[in-house]
């Protein structure tokens, strides 16, 4: 499923939406310096505390084998997410404290592509680390299951 014709704010449904909690989504591009210029959309969790915002990046540059390598910067483990590999990161270390506020998963979705999904905690300690990575999972298995029906 190529993601170089896609939206990232169209991988989630109104219904997603509201099963997520999201009250507002934006369409940017990145501004990273290894991934400047792909598609991304911020989507946020601002009604009521507590406050946090996904992310859903479309990398068209490489797939999810280098998250995997053990030479970045992020503990990784290999899951699956609608039937597809992906990688699910934290920054390295941060696995096992409470204090974490952010997990990310990417899905090889093509040859050399994929869509990664992030959660960013804004309020502290509302959640554990687990419970991050848990959101994520099911917001990438929603936005894979919705770029189901878009490829």
């Amino acid at each position: 499923m190529k993601l170089n014709a896609i939206d990232p704010c169209a991988l989630f449904t109104d219904g997603q939406r509201g099963q997520l909690k999201i009250n507002r989504s934006r369409l940017t591009t990145n501004n990273s310096d290894v991934w400047r210029g792909s598609k991304e959309c911020v989507l946020n969790v601002q009604a009521q505390q507590p406050y946090y915002d996904y992310a859903a990046l479309l990398i068209t540059s490489e797939g999810i084998g280098p998250w995997l390598t053990g030479k970045r910067n992020v503990d990784a483990d290999l899951i699956s997410v609608a039937g597809f590999a992906a990688a699910k990161t934290v920054f390295k270390g941060s696995s096992n404290e409470r204090n974490s506020h952010e997990c990310a998963v990417s899905v090889d979705v093509a040859e050399g592509q994929q869509l990664m999904v992030s959660m960013n905690l804004t309020s502290r300690n509302a959640f554990t680390q687990d419970q991050i990575c848990q959101m994520t999972e099911k917001a990438a298995e929603m936005a894979v299951t919705t770029l189901q029906t878009l490829a």
